[in-house]
């Protein structure tokens, strides 16, 4: 099927071919990728506590890892609200189960046959808005879940995530012995 995400393999760096030894100049020279500059981007003033904290905790996360770039802005704004929008959805479906709960139990107490009535047409609406509510925290995870692979976040995208080699560390000791040092 052309178009799908199964269509084909995904496109090398000639930097890859050339540690692979698989490249070659009639295919693959002049075909560069793009180096973003290294750095943390601002946050955006716009984000909520939760999606502040969130963007906080991936920045940190993804320094550590050293695949941070300042033009990750976007990307981890949109990140970080949908994962605020997504733990806002569990705190309105945990009350809205408490107030199910609360039905029911109204619902066992009463014997007039209208109230009764109005209870279950109230219930059915709760059922089928905790219904929806459900499908949109399944589509906001798996939403958050590409954008997790797209960072390098998850076990299986860390194993395609390429970084530079580490500056070697030196011994302040020899450095010293070497009149390398202070």
């Amino acid at each position: 099927m052309a178009g799908t995400r199964h269509s084909g393999r995904r496109a090398v760096a000639p930097k890859v071919h050339v540690l692979r030894g698989t490249y070659q100049p009639s295919r693959h020279a002049g075909h560069d990728t793009p180096e973003p500059p290294p750095g943390t981007p601002d946050p955006p003033g716009a984000l909520s506590a939760v999606a502040r904290a969130e963007w906080d905790r991936m920045v940190s996360r993804l320094e550590k890892s050293r695949t941070l770039s300042v033009v990750d802005d976007a990307a981890l704004y949109q990140y970080a609200s949908l994962y605020a929008e997504t733990e806002q959805i569990k705190v309105d479906q945990a009350a809205q189960r408490r107030l199910l709960a609360t039905l029911r139990a109204d619902l066992q107490r009463t014997r007039d046959r209208s109230d009764r009535l109005v209870l279950t047409e109230r219930m059915v609406t709760l059922h089928i808005t905790i219904a929806k509510a459900t499908r949109d925290l399944r589509q906001g995870h798996m939403a958050i879940r590409q954008y997790l692979v797209e960072f390098g976040m998850t076990p299986s995208a860390r194993t395609r995530v390429k970084l530079p080699p580490a500056p070697p560390k030196t011994d302040p000791n020899k450095a010293r012995y070497f009149g390398l040092g202070a």
